[in-house]
């Protein structure tokens, strides 16, 4: 769409190539061997691998309402859809941490973050 306005006139020559800058820094190599949207990809992965774990340790009725967000350092973090699964979460908490550090990526988790977004 860029291109487009640009052979209309309406957009900056300038504008363009900041655009095109952008989108490079996003898709190369950086410094630490990946690029920013390489490492976005690989933690969406990693959220949908960790909810799996998660959903396989929740009953049914609660395992579609609930999707680890987040693991750093010892914090888990698992957003709800409504507050009665996250309450439910949370009751759950203490017996369910035991469990979830059996599995690999939750080793090192000491903490249940529960948040609830509705959607």
């Amino acid at each position: 769409m860029v291109r487009r306005l640009e052979r209309a006139g309406q957009v900056p020559r300038t504008v363009v190539q900041m655009s095109n800058r952008k989108i490079e820094d996003l898709l190369g190599e950086s410094h630490s061997g990946f690029s920013p949207l390489q490492k976005l990809l690989r933690h969406a992965a990693n959220q949908e691998t960790w909810t799996a774990s998660l959903r396989a340790l929740l009953p049914d009725s609660m395992a579609r309402d609930c999707r680890v967000t987040d693991v750093r350092g010892s914090t888990l973090t698992i957003t709800c859809r409504n507050t009665g699964s996250a309450t439910r979460l949370r009751f759950m908490a203490p017996e369910l941490l035991p469990a979830l550090r059996e599995l690999g990526d939750f080793r090192a988790v000491h903490e249940i973050r529960v948040r609830v977004a509705l959607v």
